[in-house]
């Protein structure tokens, strides 16, 4: 094969621990190292380290849930940081690695937020900039991520009142990674296509292709990070001075030699004098921060938009940011409101006073008044250009423009041209980004409105709310992983929208119609009906705007990179393995060989999209097979600094950490274990007919579910159900009673045979489905999302034990700090709406509807029921005794038409319960005398099972404790989650509890002992019984 070299422009702000360790390293290749104690255990760390990445259980997988452990462990080193960051983003092109990163995704985004503040190179921030360029997907994830953590640290609330919560130090943070988010989606890989023409032409290698365009995705994020709009870092990198407005005339008289204007001695006599931070740029001075006093007024968004009186404020614009002060900041001011400039519109208003115009966004909307025309044209120039600055470089305004603008004899604002034109494919990207975020925000909206109605219209006018939303040309329903199937939504069955009315919020049940295997791309490449959502994201804007660009290096600063000749004789004897170039000092980046499938050349993925093996799993047979890739790991490793080595010869090693900052992770020794994360099966399909059993397929591609429900497909129409072993008589009376004599596949085939029958057109290529989601508003979904997770590791932990509990993870996402998007369970409904159905048995309870659903105690549906009864109440008991789950009453649990139960609604977990210390939930689970009934006693065979099964999986999670806390610690970190905050439960009370739960105090032979005590205390429990009774008579929940 062909030897790539590359290059990585070294940056300006590495850290002066990074050079020592280089230095170091330097001065060891000039010498013999001497034999000592510590290098001894520096060298043990080293392969400890290696191989908790590399390790056998690993099957060539890059384990995630080690990475980011690594990362929280070492959180104070930003060089090992720095390390992880890069192993993981040169292997993000499986789709195994690309799923593990966006399964961490809360605890990478929660990390990049909270601890890289104080680090001189932005290096979570990069990597999640790389990884976004490859998953529009994952682009969005963090952004409603951000917008959520946006809402925590602002200044002022959207009601307009003061935030207590108020970081200015985490809220610029986020604003300025939200940006930088949004030009990597827009600007892309600049070289990307260009690399592609280049191999498809045969000039480069797969290999180098690869590696070519993982380095060009590396300037491209540190290119941004750096020369974004970002104004502080283009300062720290050049000479600045700072100047008065009037001083702004004496033009001229400085001399345009490069060298900065001369700082006046004094400041403006008036205090509210507009004034400017100027730098020199190609000698040329710009403006990078600019401010003065105005008016304004508010208006602010309740149930209804309030507007305040008229106030005289200092504003100041910097870093695409308006920042509102009560006086200038150098005069003592303090910040009262900021709002981010990032696609804000700024309008001329016409009112009753001369000179004004509205400044707003999503959440903000201000009235301003300047004193005179030409000062309000300036303002809006300026804010103009922060809204719509170029990605790679920012808006500057010359001193010589102000001057213009405040004489009168600029440009008018209404006939420049921006200067910030986009090409096609980057209007595109921008249009769908920007689409996306409005239509999520539009149907989380319709919630919100009808939450200020009289419940008794809500179902009335949800419909026409509903039918009123506008559908963007490429939008989907975002709960989903960028592996996933793409779905375009098309349209909404809007009179079939459903309310939900209670005393604070209203949810909604949305039914899209989607569509997959829609052309994208070249209209001579075959359809692809199961193309995942960062395919054909890929495929449909990688458009270039190439035509009159020549080939150039990639990164602002890097040198170009160096294509040796091909070589026909190395293809074979280079397959998995790696190869590692001499580099320049300091350079800890590396390579992989791949094959070369080209019949995926399009493909955002490395390896073949029908393999679920890695493309890892060829170079990683064994460590002692690999004995170049250890060796290269060591030499990488070796570059850290030098303060790791001292932590390993301190008297406690790893467990030794800074004072306030000891994690969970310091003070344990032992090893992190491999936990896959499963995925959710395919769903088998329903065989009501002799057709069903064949398998739907075009151009000779299976078409396959993910979720339950029905597609249509030109004239056929196909059901994906889960039948776990109960028949279809059995699954009829269940669904009578469980949802109202119509099963979700029933249901969606219905609805799509009523699309059909309107006569809409339909594309014989294209397959048609129903997406359903439950959209939520006054309600902060974000603890929800991290239970779920947690609740989906344990899944897997058990999963991996071989422990056949049953859970169900479904997707959650939160938008905003109140906003957000679930997934609707389907075929199933709660025990209360169960109890009080006229189906349901008089006497009897559970068991009775158990045997009148699924036949006699002995026949084989009523034991397949009972077994996925038993194996879900395990799962359920579990999680919710080691999570801390409470308020677990009869609306929060629900029954499926197979015999699971469901646990939802997670706003109270991790020992944070209604009523605090006076709860009544004392019980470690929820195990009800109705429940062990359906198990046929406390001395039946289904109850041993399940006593068997708890205690098989408590010893799994407790075996798999390191991860868990590790994850509960990262969260828990300057959380704003109400389970980790507050005196009750902040100060690290809940992880002490969480570990308590785990029983790691208990020795190995006592814990089936401690776990048999645990369901026997749990047994009918009096506090478990009062809830449920307190829950009747103050929310009408049966029990």
């Amino acid at each position: 094969m062909t030897a790539v070299q590359t290059t990585t422009p070294k940056s300006a702000g590495t850290t002066p621990t990074k050079s020592a360790s280089n230095n170091s390293a330097a001065a060891a290749k000039q010498q013999p190292a001497q034999p000592h104690a510590s290098s001894r255990k520096h060298e043990e760390f080293k392969n400890q380290l290696v191989h908790d990445v590399f390790g056998r259980d690993n099957k060539g997988r890059v384990p995630m849930e080690k990475v980011t452990m690594l990362i929280w462990q070492f959180r104070d080193d930003p060089a090992v940081v720095q390390f992880m960051a890069q192993f993981v983003a040169r292997f993000s092109g499986s789709r195994s690695t690309y799923d593990g990163i966006e399964f961490y995704l809360p605890q990478i985004a929660h990390m990049i937020i909270h601890l890289e503040a104080d680090w001189d190179e932005a290096i979570l921030e990069r990597f999640a900039l790389v990884i976004a360029q490859q998953s529009q997907h994952f682009a969005l994830q963090l952004t409603w991520i951000l917008e959520g953590a946006i809402e925590d640290y602002q200044p002022e609330t959207v009601e307009g009142k003061r935030n207590p919560g108020y970081n200015q130090l985490f809220y610029h943070r986020c604003i300025t990674l939200l940006s930088n988010i949004e030009r990597c989606v827009v600007y892309g890989s600049p070289r990307s296509m260009e690399l592609q023409r280049m191999y498809e032409k045969g000039d480069i290698t797969r290999d180098e292709y690869e590696q070519m365009k993982m380095v060009d995705r590396f300037n491209n994020a540190k290119q941004i990070t750096t020369h974004g709009a970002n104004f502080r870092n283009l300062m720290q990198r050049m000479k600045e001075t700072k100047i008065s407005m009037p001083d702004l005339k004496k033009k001229g008289k400085e001399k345009e030699n490069g060298t900065a204007a001369t700082a006046p001695t004094s400041a403006p006599s008036d205090p509210g004098s507009p004034t400017a931070v100027t730098t020199i740029v190609n000698e040329k001075k710009q403006i990078s921060k600019y401010g003065g006093t105005l008016l304004y007024k508010r208006r602010s968004r309740t149930s209804f938009y309030k507007q305040k009186r008229w106030k005289r404020r200092y504003f100041e614009i910097e870093e695409r940011m308006l920042y509102c002060y009560n006086v200038q900041p150098k005069r003592g001011g303090k910040l009262r409101r900021a709002m981010p400039l990032e696609g804000a519109t700024v309008e001329v208003f016409e009112g009753k006073y001369p000179f004004m115009f509205v400044v707003k966004n999503h959440h903000f909307e201000y009235i301003i008044r300047a004193k005179g025309e030409n000062d309000m044209k300036l303002w809006i120039r300026l804010l103009r250009g922060e809204s719509e600055a170029n990605a790679l470089i920012p808006h500057m305004l010359s001193t010589d423009e102000i001057f213009q603008e405040k004489n009168g004899k600029g440009e008018d604002e209404t006939k420049r041209a921006s200067p910030n034109k986009l090409t096609p494919s980057q209007a595109a990207r921008f249009e769908f980004f920007r689409n996306e975020r409005d239509f999520v925000a539009a149907v989380c909206d319709v919630a919100e409105v009808l939450r200020f109605r009289e419940p008794s219209d809500r179902k009335k006018v949800a419909p026409g709310l509903v039918s009123d939303i506008k559908f963007p040309p490429c939008g989907y329903v975002p709960l989903c992983k960028s592996t996933d199937i793409w779905r375009r939504v098309d349209s909404v069955m809007a009179s079939e929208t459903r309310v939900f009315n209670t005393n604070e919020r209203c949810p909604m049940i949305y039914y899209f119609i989607a569509k997959r295997g829609e052309p994208v791309g070249s209209t001579l490449e075959p359809r692809n009906l199961n193309l995942d959502v960062a395919e054909y994201l890929h495929t449909l804007f990688k458009v270039p705007d190439l035509e009159n660009r020549r080939l150039t290096s990639i990164g602002e600063h890097a040198d170009e990179l160096q294509l040796g000749e091909s070589g026909d004789d190395s293809d074979d004897k280079d397959k998995g393995e790696v190869k590692v170039e001499d580099q320049d000092e300091g350079y800890d980046e590396f390579e992989l060989t791949m094959e070369d499938p080209t019949e995926h050349r399009n493909s955002v993925w490395s390896e073949d999209s029908k393999s679920s093996k890695s493309f890892l799993s060829a170079s990683m047979k064994g460590m002692k097979g690999n004995q170049q890739l250890r060796e290269f790991m060591q030499e990488s490793i070796a570059k850290l600094p030098t303060k790791i080595a001292t932590r390993i010869t301190s008297t406690d090693g790893r467990r030794q950490g800074k004072k306030g900052r000891k994690s969970y992770l310091d003070r344990n020794s032992g090893p992190l274990l491999n936990v896959p994360i499963i995925d959710t099966p395919i769903v088998e399909s329903s065989h009501d007919d002799d057709s069903a059993a064949d398998s739907l397929s075009l151009d000779g591609q299976s078409i396959i579910s993910a979720g339950t429900g029905s597609i249509v497909f030109g004239d056929t129409i196909k059901k994906f159900e889960h039948h776990d072993g109960i028949n279809k008589e059995s699954l009829d009376r269940a669904k009578a009673v469980v949802c109202g004599g119509e099963s979700w596949a029933e249901q969606s085939a219905r609805m799509l045979q009523s699309v059909k029958k309107e006569g809409e057109d339909q594309d014989e290529a294209t397959l048609h489905e129903i997406v359903t989601m439950m959209a939520k508003s006054n309600d902060d979904l974000r603890q929800e999302v991290f239970v779920m997770q947690m609740i989906h590791y344990f899944e897997s932990v058990f999963a991996k034990a071989n422990i056949p509990v049953w859970l169900k993870t479904y997707r959650i996402l939160s938008t905003s700090k109140s906003t957000g998007m679930l997934e609707f369970l389907t075929d199933a409904t709660s025990i209360d709406s169960l109890y009080k159905s006229d189906k349901f048995p008089k006497v009897g309870g559970l068991r009775a509807y158990f045997e009148q659903v699924y036949g006699s105690s002995t026949s084989k549906c009523f034991l397949a029921a009972q077994r996925n009864f038993i194996r879900s109440l395990a799962g359920y008991s579990l999680v919710a005794y080691l999570l801390g789950l409470k308020d677990r009453h009869n609306g929060n649990i629900m029954i499926d038409t197979r015999g699971h139960i469901i646990h939802i609604d997670f706003g109270f977990a991790f020992g944070m319960a209604p009523g605090h210390e006076w709860s009544m939930e004392r019980a470690p689970f929820k195990l009800t005398k109705d429940y062990i009934d359906v198990m046929g006693g406390p001395n039946s065979e289904g109850f041993k099972e399940f006593q068997k099964l708890f205690v098989d999986g408590l010893k799994a999670a407790r075996s798999n404790s390191l991860n868990a806390l590790g994850l509960v610690e990262i969260m828990m970190y300057k959380s704003n989650y109400p389970c980790f905050s507050g005196t009750r439960y902040g100060g690290g009370v809940s992880l002490k509890r969480f570990e308590k739960r785990l029983l790691l105090d208990v020795p190995d032979d006592k814990v089936e002992i401690k776990a048999r005590k645990l369901i026997k205390k749990s047994i009918d429990h009096k506090g478990t019984k009062l809830y449920d009774v307190f829950q009747f008579y103050s929310n009408g929940y049966a029990y």
